[in-house]
């Protein structure tokens, strides 16, 4: 498969290099196309180093192919470059990390790292992303290396002390283990690996690996180190398959890298880091990525597939020539200059002051897509304005007018400062809400008797100053007619995972807070409270995940700055109903000329009390069949409306 290593180790496989090498030609067959191990090869051995009949990548060569800026870049800010060497040199000694790593990034090494980080890991993990998610720790864990920041080049690595090619640098002399204990190791995580191997023969080489050292689930992550990975992943989480990454990285100005390091610390706090304990532990990482921030290494996978594309490759240009077998490269004229991304963000009423193009990318974070398990951002989602208290007033008839002939999913966003503080500026809060449903009339919402899809579950959220997911609860019991996932009353205002109480002619009781969380708007717009417990299970949101039970439950006030809904238009491509949903902004603009030909034809109505009662009952019951007076039926004088 590959050069220099393959004929050193095809035929030891006792050893854990040979069978590291036999893994990696089994997930090169496995996991590619012979079209993208062509082009893989070529991109890999075009560019490797040459030493001692051993090809490798060093840590400048992998930074230049994928263009991530280090610090070497004085024209960029980010400085991930030797996160993500060190990351992928962890990666390259799947499955005996122990013995093997950190990696020298040989052929079968880089094999190993794209399948991993391709998300094409189906057939060789039993158990997906839960255990890709154990690796990233172990990728970004400070076990075996020396302090944060320090990176060794591939030289120091390919050479030992005879000035020879070696393979292994495992735990050398100098580097440093964390010491804190951590007791949440998994006894079930071989799996993993053992999924790899038993076809091999292999099962007691890695056992006998494994049990040298678990100084994974002892060590903790730099806050240093995850920093600069996640301000690379929030630049680059609109990158596309194939898309040059310098198309998000050649214009960062200082607004926006203000704007990327305000996201990344709200992101940070979300996995508790210890500072005295020396950085994120396992068991954080662990429960928050899977819980809180299940799209967060998404970027990833678009980033490192440009290994399967070469561009000195041009396939159909050797179809006309004489020689069909012919394996010369065929030079490709350059590219022109990438466009700039186009914004998901669709002109409309009015422009976000909310959200931008860090916020965008922090929610794509962990807002789910229907289309092929994919985060919003991926699936190609674009977003319509619907209703701003900026531009439209805060008034629920023109929340109602806009929000209610809106026939898809909609993102609920909130801005404001916590009530009380002193410093607005220090305490400003985000707060938002993925409704997946089209906002409803409160009678025909609470009638309904759908169970809820379960790929279609709300989640209402918290953006800063720290990220908070209460993920949406697909049990029976919060599907209820008296907790809809959002309300609103022109009496009590705008309620979210709350219990309505009954409807009554005599009073008019307020939404209480149910579940895990919740939020409450009054119906001025201006102010808000924000609930979020780490128990109630039987409410319309599950708790945060990582729950603190000892914390209790927290109500936030907040003085409301602003407040949106956007509609969330699926790629029409992707999605399976895309013909009604794409169509969303044409019936909201329906609706709005019934309801202007109808408050037209109101006017024309006679209802002088000389018309006599006949003519006064027939005109109330063509505007009450119209929507536009009564209760509960659209139009201005609705009392409630609600999405289940």
């Amino acid at each position: 498969m590959g050069v220099g290593q393959s004929t050193e180790y095809a035929g030891h496989a006792s050893t854990p290099e040979g069978l590291s090498y036999m893994l990696a030609e089994r997930f090169a067959t496995k996991c590619f196309t012979p079209l993208e191990l062509t082009h893989f090869k070529d991109n890999f051995f075009s560019r490797a180093t040459d030493q001692g009949g051993m090809k490798y990548w060093n840590e400048k060569t992998l930074s230049d192919f994928l263009g991530i800026p280090d610090s070497s870049d004085s024209q960029c800010p980010l400085d991930a470059g030797p996160v993500i060497f060190r990351m992928v040199s962890y990666l390259g000694a799947f499955p005996f990390q122990n013995t093997l790593a950190p990696s020298v990034l040989t052929f079968e090494a880089m094999v190993k790292v794209a399948v991993l980080l391709t998300e094409r890991y189906g057939k060789v993990l039993r158990r997906g992303r839960k255990d890709r998610i154990k690796l990233l720790f172990g990728s970004l864990a400070d076990v075996g290396r020396k302090d944060v920041g320090e990176s060794r080049s591939s030289e120091d690595q390919v050479k030992n002390d005879n000035n020879t090619p070696a393979t292994t640098n495992s735990h050398a002399a100098g580097f440093s283990i964390d010491e804190p204990a951590n007791d949440d190791y998994e006894d079930d995580d071989d799996d993993l690996a053992l999924v790899a191997l038993e076809s091999l023969d292999a099962i007691e080489v890695f056992k006998h690996d494994h049990r040298i050292d678990k100084t994974v689930y002892e060590a903790r992550i730099s806050i240093k180190t995850f920093r600069r990975l996640l301000m690379l992943l929030v630049v680059i989480s609109p990158l596309k398959p194939l898309e040059s990454v310098e198309t998000y990285t050649s214009d960062l100005s200082t607004e926006r890298m203000e704007m990327v390091r305000k996201e990344v610390d709200s992101i940070l706090d979300a996995f508790s880091p210890e500072e005295a304990a020396g950085g994120i532990s396992y068991k954080s990482f662990s429960q928050t990525v899977s819980g809180s921030l299940p799209y967060l290494f998404d970027p990833l996978t678009p980033l490192f597939e440009h290994l399967l594309f070469s561009k000195n490759l041009n396939l159909s240009q050797r179809r006309n020539t004489t020689d069909s077998t012919s394996t010369e490269p065929v030079e490709t004229p350059p590219e022109a200059p990438s466009p700039p991304p186009a914004s998901i963000m669709l002109p409309g009423s009015f422009e976000s002051s909310i959200l931008d193009s860090s916020v965008i990318s922090h929610l794509s974070f962990f807002l789910p897509s229907t289309t092929h398990n994919l985060n919003f951002l991926r699936s190609g989602v674009q977003l319509h304005p619907v209703f701003s208290a900026a531009a439209h007033g805060s008034s629920l008839t023109s929340f109602s007018h806009h929000v209610l002939t809106w026939q898809s999913a909609t993102l609920f966003l909130l801005q404001g400062s916590v009530a009380g503080s002193s410093n607005e500026g220090e305490n400003m809060i985000t707060l938002g809400a993925y409704l997946p449903h089209p906002w409803k009339s409160s009678s025909s919402a609470h009638t309904s008797s759908k169970p809820p899809d379960s790929s279609l579950l709300p989640c209402l959220f918290q953006l800063s100053p720290k990220h908070v997911l209460l993920q949406g609860n697909a049990s029976s019991s919060a599907n209820q007619p008296n907790t809809p996932a959002a309300y609103f009353s022109t009496h009590s205002g705008i309620a979210i995972g709350c219990k309505i109480p009954p409807s009554s002619r005599t009073q008019h009781s307020t939404p209480t807070p149910h579940g895990a969380g919740s939020l409450i708007i009054d119906p001025s717009l201006e102010s808000a409270e924000f609930s979020v417990s780490p128990v109630g299970h039987n409410g319309v949101f599950l708790p945060p995940e990582p729950a603190s039970p000892e914390q209790g439950t927290k109500k936030i006030h907040i003085d409301i700055y602003n407040l949106e809904i956007w509609g969330v238009i699926p790629n029409p491509v992707e999605s399976a109903t895309s013909d009604k949903v794409q169509s969303a902004v044409e019936l909201q603009q329906l609706k709005w000329d019934f309801e202007a030909r109808e408050a037209e034809r109101r006017r024309n109505v006679n209802l002088n009390a000389g018309a006599g009662d006949s003519a006064l009952e027939s005109a109330r019951w063509l505007l009450e069949t119209a929507g536009l007076v009564g209760s509960g039926n659209g139009g201005p004088g609705r009392s409630g409306g609600s999405v289940g």
